[in-house]
């Protein structure tokens, strides 16, 4: 389910002919993209036993841009990390699974 959601937002991004254009996105869908992407990546995460995880300066300032534009009070950096990556582990997890096992 939640990969889906991750697909329908991020679909326009993955185009893989550069032949095919681009259809316009109307307002409406784009404020429908934006209450999708709040939903799904926004949403202030309960994190339990804190560990520090390191990334460049310039992915921090832009997840700090993204947080600060877009994100409500009590979101942070940290915590768009942790909805990206258990996003990420859960639509991977029986391949990573499987992976290992090679």
């Amino acid at each position: 389910h939640k990969f889906n959601t991750f697909l329908k937002i991020h679909a326009p991004c993955f185009r893989l002919d550069p032949a095919i254009p681009q259809k316009r996105v109307s307002s409406k869908q784009r404020r429908l993209s934006l209450e999708d992407y709040r939903a799904t990546y926004l949403q202030v995460p309960k994190i339990i036993n804190r560990k520090p995880v390191f990334v460049s300066e310039t992915v921090r300032d832009e997840l700090d841009r993204v947080v600060r534009y877009l994100g409500g009070r009590g979101m942070s950096a940290s915590g768009l990390i942790e909805n990206l990556v258990r996003l990420h582990l859960d639509a991977y997890r029986d391949d990573i699974e499987q992976w290992r096992k090679l």
